[in-house]
């Protein structure tokens, strides 16, 4: 739309012979304007403006000489802008002059509007920016962005080379791996007005702007270019992966070897100094670094590689692929070698006990953290801990619980073991020290050995502990008697009051009952091994 023919056209229309004065509106006060690079200038009024005429003025002054004028302006809906750029008169200095704009709007009388100033500098910017190729990529991450720098000059009205020597100022966005960068630098025109500047940006460049930032005093810079795009090439490539064992604890080192290519125009081609990475995490999509990392190497000249992997209490699998860039995903190809980690657990308290038969006893549990296939052990030492033996085998029931029973020794170290298995460690737990004294009796008489029935008979005998290998008199000990009669199964005890004198000596006037066998029997304190007498038969007359 235009201003200039829109006030011709009605200026030509009869006026009625009734004329009325124009309905009143309020002003416009949004007006602005500035200097195009190219010399013309932009006006912000009203789409429906009906005239428009902007003049340069050659100073504020009340009486300032109109330099130049036009009413050739063309709206883009937004702003109005003038056809052509203003032409001052020959010899007028660069500088910045005041501008007034007469205009009309619909229904309105004609208002004026001073508050801009028009440009008349050389105007020097950036143009033609390019990159001397459309992608980067693994092998070549370097690219090169010229551009060209132009002087435009209001006076002549040519535009020519810039200046050598003029900075530009280059504000590149990045992006890889989900990751958003900034690259800024700055480049110098030669003789010819072009720049070109290598960029490493290691991944995508999504735009960007280069603007003219030493323009000398005189001059004004140009409005930012933006930068092109520029593409990745990325690297497709595959990796197979080994582990030298399965079950590995935690903290502890895992070998991890194999090989990896990459695809070449001319096929699948080893992949030499590849960056080659062990993870216990899955490699994600959206990775853009390796995430928990158990460990790496650099492949050789023919793909191979070969690196150690700390394993991690939280590791079921080692994931070997190549470390995240803007070249590489990892998500796309990784091996996975599968590997237990054994985990911590804790006893519950357990109990030992040794019978006074010689028969040990571990009852206890896994404090919450078990399998009904987890194996326990009950172990003994007879070295005071330095080397341990099995005594028995088995596993804990569904209630987490076990119970070991096994033969014992006079005097050992005794505890619970849990092998390792691929869902715990191996751990022992606390060494119990459970001893008894050995017991005999060293001699057992019945006098007389025909005793009539119902009549008396003297039973005696000697008691002895072992003491350091050395059997000694055991006093005080507390004995049993007891009988069996002739054709009977059944002991039946006669006293429970025996007690040895400080020769570990006894006797006892006992009633001849009937035919049958006699014995004594110690009876055992936590501190001695039971022992009894031989039986004894008496014919009683």
């Amino acid at each position: 739309m235009r201003a200039a023919a829109v006030f011709a056209l009605s200026a030509g229309v009869t006026v009625p012979a009734v004329i009325h004065a124009p309905a009143a509106h309020a002003d416009w006060t949004n007006t602005s304007g500035m200097t195009r690079d190219d010399g013309r200038y932009r006006l912000y009024l009203p789409a429906n403006a009906l005239w428009i005429k902007v003049s340069v003025l050659a100073s504020t002054a009340p009486d300032a000489a109109v330099l130049a004028s036009t009413e050739e302006l063309t709206t883009d809906s937004s702003a109005w802008e003038t056809d052509a750029p203003f032409t001052l008169p020959a010899g007028t200095a660069f500088g910045d002059y005041p501008v007034r704009v007469d205009y009309r709007l619909p229904g309105e009388t004609t208002k004026k509007w001073t508050g801009g100033t028009y440009s008349f500098r050389p105007h020097i910017g950036v143009s033609d920016l390019s990159w001397n190729r459309a992608t980067t990529s693994y092998d070549q991450r370097q690219a090169v962005l010229s551009g060209t720098t132009t002087l435009w000059d209001p006076a002549t009205g040519t535009r020519t080379s810039a200046p050598q020597g003029t900075k530009v100022a280059l504000k590149l966005n990045t992006y890889a791996t989900n990751n958003y960068g900034t690259i800024t630098a700055t480049a110098t025109t030669r003789a010819d007005g072009t720049f070109s500047l290598p960029v490493t940006p290691n991944g995508t460049v999504q735009g960007g702007t280069a603007t003219v930032v030493t323009a000398g005093t005189v001059n004004d810079p140009d409005a930012e270019v933006y930068v092109p795009s520029l593409g990745v090439d990325p690297l497709l490539y595959r990796i197979s992966a080994n582990v030298n064992k399965y079950r590995v604890l935690a903290g502890t080192n895992v070998q991890v070897s194999g090989h990896v290519e990459r695809y070449t125009p001319s096929g699948w081609k080893p992949f030499a100094g590849a960056p080659v990475v062990g993870t216990g995490t899955e490699p994600s999509y959206n990775d853009s670094t390796a995430v928990n990392v158990l460990g790496g190497a650099t492949s050789s000249a023919t793909g191979t590689f070969s690196f150690a992997a700390k394993a991690q209490y939280s590791t079921d699998f080692v994931y070997t692929s190549l470390r995240p860039s803007a070249y590489i995903q990892s998500s796309r190809a990784f091996d996975r070698s599968d590997i237990v980690v054994p985990q911590q657990f804790t006893f519950s308290p357990y109990t030992i006990t040794l019978d006074e038969h010689g028969t040990v006893t571990a009852t206890g549990g896994f404090n919450g953290y078990c399998t009904v296939t987890q194996p326990v052990q009950l172990q003994a030492s007879l070295d005071n801990g330095r080397t341990w033996r099995v005594l028995r085998s088995g596993t804990n029931d569904t209630y987490c619980g076990y119970k070991l029973v096994a033969q014992g020794y006079e005097s050992a170290l005794y505890r619970v073991h849990h092998p390792e298995t691929n869902q715990f460690v191996a751990k022992s737990g606390a060494s119990l020290k459970r001893a008894r004294t050995y017991t005999r009796f060293s001699a057992f008489t019945i006098s007389p050995t025909r005793p009539t029935v119902n009549g008396k008979m003297t039973v005696s005998g000697t008691v002895q502990r072992k003491v350091s290998g050395v059997w000694k008199p055991l006093a005080g000990a507390k004995l049993t008697l007891v009988f069996k009669p002739r054709n009977e199964s059944q002991w039946y005890w006669v006293t429970k009051t025996i007690t040895t004198d400080s020769s570990g000596r006894f006797s006892y006037r006992a009633t001849a009952y009937a035919d049958g066998s006699w014995a004594a029997l110690l009876n055992t304190t936590g501190t001695y091994f039971y022992s009894e007498t031989k039986a004894v038969y008496i014919d009683a007359r």
